[in-house]
């Protein structure tokens, strides 16, 4: 959740309705509204409605919900002569470039908080977006570059008197320190300049005090820049269709890139289509769509079986059919769809699977196994099988990607405690996510039981046993067929199988796997395949 504080007199007053009424309407758009003061509230704004960081984006999203204003805005476009020019920038390359005119009572406190939440969600602290705001009447020419300029270089930067080189913005500014090192490339670093070389901002650090933006200013330029240009591309879109609805004129600034030149805003749409038997199906009624899509601000045509949904540029959250789903659901309101009336007849109890994890775990610890838990995230350099899903922007690099086995877990366990007394034996119940094309998202959790045996000797036939023990006990005939894999040694590795499927398998570890993990003594895995016992 993003947490915006907004004047709540700027929604209340436009859309004519009481505080309780407004504490309502956000609910139905995944937001959560507390007063601070007597003007001002806290709103909770779920991350990926974005739109909604901006008083504007919220009035716009309640008006639909109120049926004043259906489908999508339409703003108002003009063509400019500003032309962005973008060069060779490696660190940071991509960058677009556009214009908001005619903007009355500018509440300068709010748009700096939109920029800074836009920063730390689609920007990533900066790194993968940075924005830039000026006061176009202070810009002197209709050109404006987007290069390297050399740490020597010297501007004023914002809120401060007199002029710094880069170098010094970079180690004596606040944000010089906290941003300063992330696009720095061969003691250059990239900047939005004036073709007379005056810099007007130093992407992803700061703006410069010429452009200074004042409760005055009308007219602004808008610089995006960073590491992707879809988020550099949606996120000027998100701006522009914010401040457009708050009153501004969007204009078009002609942006060079290379040899290819694009006019920026991009104001892209993205079509989104399902049949309407999907929708009914997990929403489990029918309706009908597109008024709530179209009160979701969002055009829509349904022919019968198909919903064609043109999504606007301020909603990039909706990007398959399953948002549809959401959004027809958030049109009709979560607190209309209803609560279908449940009957108890009989008590409680475990599913099946848990039943038979149950059963795996006190045999597994009567067959003098001790159980170890460990995290689901891992280093992606550790798994042993490449097609698993990485974490786009993990916290620690140590956990960038979500398990798909237990074996390197368990492998990552054994090296860490090979001063244990041995033999150490360990086994672990667990999910990991493995790909499936039955889920929308590619990937689904599967339950699982991995075992180790670590002993200054050991053999495939000492997990074997127990195992076998385990398996039979379960009503389970086990069969175990010889395979090539390359986690085992090769004629010390099987398949477990069951009524001709594969439940499992179980083998010695290769000597490289094992130095690949740094442990010293051998190691016998094995790993069943749960859902595979009884479904």
């Amino acid at each position: 959740m993003v947490t915006i504080v907004l004047n709540k007199y700027k929604l209340l007053n436009p859309l004519k309705i009481s505080e309780s009424e407004l504490e309502e309407l956000l609910f139905n758009l995944k937001s959560e509204m507390k007063p601070l003061d007597e003007n001002s509230v806290e709103i909770e704004i779920n991350a990926d409605r974005l739109d909604l960081l901006h008083s504007a984006g919220i009035i716009r999203a309640i008006k639909g919900l109120l049926n004043i204003e259906v489908g999508e805005s339409k703003y108002k476009v003009v063509k400019t002569d500003y032309k962005l020019i973008v060069n060779d920038v490696k660190s940071r390359p991509y960058a677009l470039g556009a214009i908001v005119y005619g903007l009355e009572n500018l509440d300068l406190q709010e748009l700096i908080q939109f920029q800074e939440k836009l920063h730390s969600t689609i920007g990533r602290k900066r790194k993968k977006v940075a924005i830039g705001i000026h006061n176009l009447d202070k810009i002197d020419s209709k050109e404006i570059l987007y290069k390297y300029v050399s740490l020597n270089h010297k501007f004023v930067p914002l809120n401060y008197s007199e002029e710094m080189s880069v170098k010094d913005v970079i180690i004596k500014t606040e944000q010089g320190k906290l941003y300063g090192e992330i696009s720095i490339l061969d003691e250059r670093s990239p900047a939005i300049i004036q073709n007379d070389g005056q810099i007007l901002s130093l992407p992803p650090i700061i703006n410069s005090e010429k452009t200074k933006l004042t409760e005055k200013t009308k007219n602004l330029f808008i610089d995006v820049t960073g590491t992707s240009f879809d988020a550099v591309a949606q996120t000027l879109d998100l701006i522009v269709t914010n401040l457009a609805e708050a009153g501004g004129t969007i204009g078009i600034v002609e942006t060079k890139i290379g040899e290819n030149v694009i006019s920026s805003p991009l104001l892209i749409h993205n079509l989104v289509q399902t049949n309407k038997d999907y929708i009914s199906n997990i929403l489990g009624f029918n309706t009908e769509i597109c008024p709530q899509i179209m009160r979701m601000r969002m055009n829509c045509e349904d022919d019968g079986k198909v919903i064609k949904v043109l999504t606007p540029p301020y909603r990039i959250d909706v990007k398959k059919e399953i948002d549809l789903v959401e959004d027809v659901a958030m049109g009709i309101g979560y607190n209309n769809l209803g609560i279908p009336k449940y009957s108890a007849t009989s008590y409680g109890e475990y599913d099946e699977l848990s039943l038979l994890e149950r059963k795996i775990r006190d045999l597994s610890i009567g067959a003098n196994f001790t159980e170890v838990f460990n995290f689901v995230l891992i280093k992606d350099s550790k798994l042993l099988e490449n097609d698993y899903v990485k974490i786009v922007n993990p916290i620690s690099v140590e956990y960038n990607a979500i398990r798909n086995s237990l074996l390197p877990v368990l492998l990552d366990f054994l090296s860490r405690n090979q001063h244990a007394r041995f033999p150490v034996r360990v086994f672990e119940i667990g999910d990991v996510v493995i790909r499936s094309n039955d889920t929308d998202v590619g990937y689904t959790n599967d339950k699982r039981i991995g075992y180790a045996i670590m002993d200054s000797r050991v053999s495939f036939e000492e997990l074997q046993s127990p195992l076998h023990y385990i398996l039979k006990t379960l009503g389970i005939e086990p069969i175990y067929e010889e395979v090539t894999d390359n986690i085992f040694m090769e004629g010390r590795v099987a398949q477990i199988k069951h009524m001709n499927k594969v439940i499992g398998i179980l083998g010695e570890v290769n000597p490289l796997v094992l130095n690949k993990f740094k442990i010293e003594y051998p190691v016998v895995l094995g790993e069943v395949y749960l859902r595979r016992l009884k479904y």
